[in-house]
């Protein structure tokens, strides 16, 4: 297979995105990040060593891209997320895991299944999220307008993550986030120069580590297309950039 295979609605994500029409720096990260993911994916049989190299980069290149989103919007403190800092990067896989869990779980009590969907707004294509409910017996969708100006509060308090973040570390056979994301920003050093023990030799490299790339990297595209065509600051993004900070 000479490339990794997106799905209709990820490639219309991908056009969604070469099609914005801002000046964010934050899409040509994005668009770089999909380049080294096929890239890299074409590496992996001859040159698995940089083939590494290069779907790591797409994840970094990926959450470069979130954070040139969050400053051109103008949140509160985005200004404090460094694209030069490898372990500034590399936590935001971790905390997206973390949003995950703590969605899944609140979602499911509600009985809530939203999904994504791409929808015309005025002429113009954009991801929105699609609840579905019914209304005098027909299925509609609701359409949250923009698709993240909510809150959310636990017992009247808004949530850190803490313990959705203590749930994604042991699944990583972790114990403190900080040294995962050492251990994560390092990861490429390991990969491409020599130690004590001597060079870097990577045998047999498994296709898995590109789909899980691809996964992580679609999954910043998809939050990046749900932030950056909206100038107003959705609740839910600030609040999300307080608790990563």
């Amino acid at each position: 297979m000479d490339d990794l295979k997106f799905t209709q609605f990820q490639e219309h994500c991908l056009n969604l995105v070469s099609e914005s029409g801002t000046s964010c720096r934050g899409r040509h990260c994005l668009r770089n990040a999909i380049n080294h993911l096929k890239k890299g994916w074409r590496l992996r049989k001859i040159d698995p060593e940089m083939a590494v190299f290069r779907g790591l980069t797409a994840e970094e290149e990926a959450a470069s891209g979130l954070f040139y989103t969050l400053k051109f919007r103008s949140y509160n403190n985005a200004r404090l997320l460094n694209p030069r800092n490898h372990q500034h990067k590399n936590s935001i896989v971790p905390f997206l895991h973390a949003l995950s869990y703590f969605f899944g779980d609140f979602l499911k009590s509600m009985k809530i299944s939203p999904t994504l969907q791409i929808k015309d707004d005025g002429g113009e294509d954009r991801l929105r999220i699609a609840i579905s409910m019914k209304i005098d017996g027909q299925d509609v969708f609701a359409y949250p307008e923009p698709p993240l100006n909510f809150n959310v509060t636990l017992g009247g308090k808004k949530p850190n993550f803490k313990p959705q973040m203590e749930r994604f570390l042991e699944s990583q056979s972790q114990l403190d986030i900080l040294e995962h994301l050492k251990d994560e920003a390092n990861l490429r050093n390991r990969v491409l120069y020599a130690s004590n023990e001597g060079y870097p030799l990577l045998e047999d490299l498994k296709d898995s580590f590109f789909y899980l790339r691809k996964r992580n990297v679609m999954t910043m595209i998809m939050a990046y297309l749900l932030i950056e065509p909206w100038a107003e600051h959705q609740p839910f993004v600030q609040h999300s950039l307080y608790a990563l900070l």
